[in-house]
């Protein structure tokens, strides 16, 4: 949540059209619904330590927006990226570890790049080639790109599948889940028919 908000608050104060970052303000959005979710359902969502960072959020925030330099601000959004871009470098050591495509979505990371893409090509249009953005923005599509290309290469040169069976591999894994999930209520529904059965065995 704070990452996504730190991108709302530099294109706020920078006056930019909302065109340019809706699809960030409904992440922010829906990142602040799941850990509300998440704080409600543990039982801290008024605990007095959520209250008062949730708190500390918002004075923060409405800094962002009303009082903070601009040199705050730019830190703010290229802190965001850090932290969010950041995240895929553990990936990319987990797989060269362990020589395997490993269990990241490549079509993940390929609609992350075409969006990255298409975001270099709005901030040059509607942003006036905010230089903060394009170099937040092209670090992303260099990190999601070079992390799907590594994901084909070890998927299709190392362990000899199609390009097709690597990117459709999230598919697959999705319906086995869900057969081993079938199998097991499948399994446990015998179970009780069979305890039934001795059961009336032992009463006749």
């Amino acid at each position: 949540v704070g990452s996504y908000t730190c991108s709302d608050i530099f294109y706020v104060t920078k006056g930019y059209p909302i065109s340019t970052y809706v699809e960030t303000l409904i992440i922010t959005v829906e990142a602040a619904v799941v850990l509300l979710l998440v704080a409600y359902y543990q039982r801290t969502l008024f605990n007095i330590r959520f209250v008062g960072l949730a708190s500390m959020f918002v004075l923060l925030t409405v800094y962002g927006l009303a009082a903070a330099p601009p040199e705050v601000v730019a830190f703010g959004q290229v802190s965001s990226v850090a932290l969010n871009s950041g995240a895929l470098v553990p990936q990319f050591v987990l797989n060269g570890r362990n020589r395997t495509k490993g269990d990241y979505s490549p079509v993940t990371a390929g609609l992350a790049s075409v969006g990255c893409a298409i975001r270099i090509f709005t901030t040059i249009a509607l942003a006036d080639s905010d230089a903060i953005l394009l170099w937040t923005f092209a670090l992303s599509f260099l990190l999601n790109s070079a992390l799907l290309i590594q994901i084909l290469y070890y998927g299709v040169a190392v362990e000899g599948l199609s390009p097709l069976a690597v990117c459709i591999a999230d598919v697959k894994s999705a319906e086995k889940d869900g057969d081993d999930d079938d199998a097991r209520e499948d399994g446990g529904e015998e179970e009780e028919i069979e305890l039934c059965a001795e059961e009336k065995k032992q009463i006749l």
